[in-house]
């Protein structure tokens, strides 16, 4: 027999199962809501062929997106170093494009970690997100030039390129010290000055990095919670592709609006940018410059990549998915010694690479060994 709402009161909420079932749909519904809108509004705008002649950014970021909802490292681990080193992308356009696809990418993975009610740090997380964020603007301002059209580096783009490389290194090594360990924490156990100011400063120089690279805070936001706080990757991956969505969406407001880096124009071909926020620019090759259709032809794979990959990450072990990680790491090392070819030519710049990888080898293992001191305040 139906039970009857009683006059004056409300229905009870869904519980159980039900929330369980509508938290299901969204998951899905969310994708394809953005799809269904991104195909209307692609055909009605005449950007077909945009889409098309972009189609290299689609496919890089059907593994880019997996990457970024399934591991620490964002599809700009991804994305920066094959638009960089295989299609020959200039760094700040990459660098961009990271962050304003991964506000779109990884923003559908963090709606699906919270939907399907995974385990979050929310204390790292508040901590990761607002040095991020101070490191993001830090680093923009500091190590990047305002006045030129995509804000550009002001250091050489290879260093920026191999300082990527060593941090992604640094996660590999990671993987490999925690894989041994048996006492893993579901969130960071306690919180002292020592560990807020390290913590702090970890997410600081990760937002910096994410500022020239378009990665960086999920990264450094790992690196700590599980190698010093010694965190399960299983809660330490949600909770650092959250914080990394969050700064991404900084990047696309910063960058993608405020400094107009997706108002392309294009000449009557649709081959050549000439114009970019508002500012004459080229004529330059649209297939290096378009930032705004190379996004546009990978949203619709990143809304399902992303929370495809968060969705595998959860079901699987922790094994699989810290050996993933560090197969992806380990990709990212080998393939800068592959393709980066001023290695190659620049003494200086190979001595940084090679210098810089022992240096954090080091590092990460005098971490390990100091991390019961920096926790223990």
């Amino acid at each position: 027999m139906n039970q009857q709402t009683a006059p004056g009161q409300s229905a009870a909420a869904p519980t159980g199962p039900a929330v369980g079932a509508l938290r299901r749909r969204a998951v899905w519904g969310l994708p394809l809501a953005f799809t269904v809108g991104w195909l209307i509004f692609v055909l009605a705008s005449g950007h077909v062929g945009r889409v098309i002649d972009n189609w290299r950014s689609s496919l890089t970021m059907i593994v880019g997106s997996f990457v970024a909802g399934s591991t620490p490292q964002g599809g700009g681990a991804v994305a920066f170093p094959v638009f960089t080193k295989v299609l020959g992308i200039q760094a700040p356009v990459a660098r961009s494009f990271s962050l304003v696809i991964q506000a779109t990418g990884m923003v559908m993975a963090s709606l699906t970690i919270l939907l399907a009610g995974r385990k979050v740090d929310w204390k790292a997380l508040a901590l990761g997100v607002g040095g991020g964020s101070i490191g993001f603007f830090l680093g923009l301002f500091a190590l990047g030039d305002p006045d030129t059209t995509f804000w550009g580096p002001r250091v050489d783009p290879a260093f920026v390129k191999v300082a990527f490389t060593i941090a992604i290194f640094a996660v590999a090594v990671i993987v490999r010290i925690c894989a041994g360990r048996s006492t893993k924490y579901e969130t960071v156990p306690d919180w002292g000055t020592r560990s807020v100011l390290v913590m702090s400063v970890f997410a600081v120089v990760g937002g910096a990095f994410s500022s020239l690279t378009g990665s960086g805070t999920d990264v450094f936001l790992f690196v700590f919670i599980v190698l010093v706080a010694q965190v399960t990757p299983r809660v330490a991956i949600p909770t650092s592709i959250i914080a990394m969505s969050v700064v991404s969406i900084l990047g696309l407001l910063t960058l993608g609006i405020w400094h107009g880096q997706l108002d392309i124009a294009l000449d009557g071909s649709g081959q050549n940018v000439i114009g970019v926020g508002g500012e004459s620019f080229g004529p330059e090759a649209a297939s290096q410059f378009d930032l705004y259709g190379i996004w546009l032809a990978a949203a619709p794979i990143v809304v399902w990549g992303a929370p495809l990959g968060a969705w595998v990450a959860a079901k699987a072990s922790d094994r699989v998915v810290t050996l993933f990680v560090a197969t992806m790491a380990l990709l990212e090392v080998t393939t800068t010694a592959i393709f980066l070819e001023p290695l190659r030519t620049n003494l200086a710049l190979a001595l940084f690479g090679g210098v810089g990888l022992v240096v954090a080898w080091v590092v990460v293992h005098r971490l390990d060994r100091l991390s019961e001191w920096i926790m223990a305040d």
